[in-house]
């Protein structure tokens, strides 16, 4: 019979044990006055041919438990009732043996053997004691496989839902922004066709760089950096000096990783939750402390919310926690906005 290679340990060192155990159990009930006189005339090939007949009713049981417990595997009744096909393995088990140990005492055996009819009823009480245990055992590692693969399944698709989860909240532009950029561009191209050509050049870049990162988790600081550049060239074109930006060098964590998007959406969100001018202008800094950046700007809130408020903050928050990383950290001041996010080694 073939069986997976999980119960090849159980055929190489269980096998010769048990039928050691089966045989000294054998020994013990068959031990009375006309049995014992019976060993008087055992040679050693008696012993060696008893503890044989021992090992096949091993084999007998432990494989047709195995083989019947494969079979019922698939079978339909395995789905509606698991008490009824443990009931019924078992019935089937304890059928086979007795079976087969019936037909062997009718074999003619010399008669110093012992092996009567009283014999024969202890054998298939150990037989059906056995196909009880054995069933068990198989049933219980049967019902272990199943709740460990209905655990990893659920495992896998948690992990697939929440990876399509992410994916929807990364790399996220808002939908004006190119809908203002491309209005900008338009004045420009009458105004300074040199500088529109620069503004083309770094409004792809910013594009490329969201198509070309779509589907990655996390990306080195640096690469967010450069990207961040390209991005708020296209907003001071649009607001000049009303804007100023400040991004604090750091060559300790240049090479970290972060989200991506992260700095985009959060300056994405200052330049829309305040207002600001020339007189008054916007001031963004990013700067760092230990394993954080830091983003951190003035405000001067707008007198009417912009539509889609906080959403920004709520997919970067939600984008970490996905991650399962430290999560970022907002402080909401009187004067000034900031948000801390953590700087990832991968």
């Amino acid at each position: 019979m073939i069986y997976t290679g999980r119960y090849n340990y159980l055929r190489l060192y269980g096998y010769p044990v048990f039928t050691v155990f089966l045989y000294l159990i054998l020994i013990l009930l068959n031990s009375d006055e006309s049995n014992l006189e019976g060993w008087k005339f055992y040679l050693v090939t008696d012993f060696i041919i008893e503890g044989l007949f021992c090992l096949i009713f091993t084999i007998v049981l432990f494989e047709t438990g195995l083989w019947l417990s494969k079979i019922l595997k698939f079978a339909s009744i395995r789905k509606k009732n698991g008490a009824l096909r443990f009931v019924f393995q078992l019935l089937l088990h304890v059928l086979f043996v007795s079976i087969l140990a019936v037909l062997f005492f009718n074999i003619d055996l010399p008669q110093k053997y012992g092996y009567d009819d009283l014999l024969l009823r202890r054998v298939l009480i150990i037989g059906f004691i056995f196909s009880i245990l054995i069933t068990t055992g198989l049933t219980a590692e049967q019902l272990l496989l199943k709740w460990n693969e209905s655990k990893l399944e659920a495992i896998e698709n948690k992990k697939q839902a929440l990876q399509s989860e992410l994916n929807a909240l990364k790399l996220q532009l808002d939908p004006h922004f190119l809908f203002n950029n491309l209005s900008t561009l338009t004045s420009l191209i009458e105004e300074n066709q040199a500088t529109a050509v620069q503004y083309v050049t770094n409004l792809s870049a910013v594009y490329r760089y969201v198509l070309s990162n779509r589907n990655k988790n996390l990306i080195i600081l640096k690469t967010e950096l450069d990207f961040i550049k390209e991005y708020l060239f296209l907003y001071q074109i649009r607001y000049g000096s009303s804007i100023v930006i400040n991004i604090e060098d750091n060559i300790h964590n240049i090479n970290k990783f972060i989200a991506p998007l992260t700095l985009q959406l959060l300056i994405e969100n200052a330049i829309k939750h305040n207002s600001f001018s020339m007189n008054m202008p916007l001031l963004i800094r990013i700067s760092y402390e230990d394993d954080w950046i830091i983003v951190q700007n003035n405000k001067s809130p707008k007198f009417t919310k912009e539509p889609g408020e906080g959403i920004g903050l709520a997919h970067i928050y939600h984008r970490y926690k996905l991650l399962g990383t430290l999560l970022p950290v907002v402080h909401d001041l009187e004067t000034s906005f900031e948000v801390r996010v953590p700087l990832l080694n991968n």
